[in-house]
């Protein structure tokens, strides 16, 4: 039987040991979402401030996958801010679907 094998980022405890003083707590979690971070519309540049606002709102409490259909169809349909606001508000209402709590799209 061969010995377990010491999980790629260890225990909270074996980090803070294993740390050199001064080294950045940080470095694990930037090394691990380089490698593993999922290919998501508000994380691309041309996602803008106006994209990433957007996804905070329709994210809070709600799972990513049901979130980016209807972030997809949002931003197709209001580009920009300007765009949204020439609208009637019932219709930021009914695009939010079933995102929840639907006075976020206000």
């Amino acid at each position: 039987m061969t010995a377990p094998t010491k999980p790629p980022y260890g225990t909270a405890a074996d980090s803070v040991s294993e740390r050199a003083p001064g080294e950045p707590l940080h470095s694990p979690v930037i090394d691990w979402f380089d490698e593993h971070a999922r290919d998501l519309p508000w994380r691309r540049p041309e996602a803008g401030a106006w994209g990433v606002m957007v996804s905070e709102f329709m994210l809070q409490q709600t799972p990513v996958n049901r979130v980016l259909p209807v972030y997809e169809q949002w931003m197709a349909r209001w580009p920009r801010p300007a765009d949204l606001a020439a609208e009637a508000p019932g219709e930021a209402v009914r695009a939010w679907g079933r995102l929840g709590y639907p006075r976020r799209a206000l």
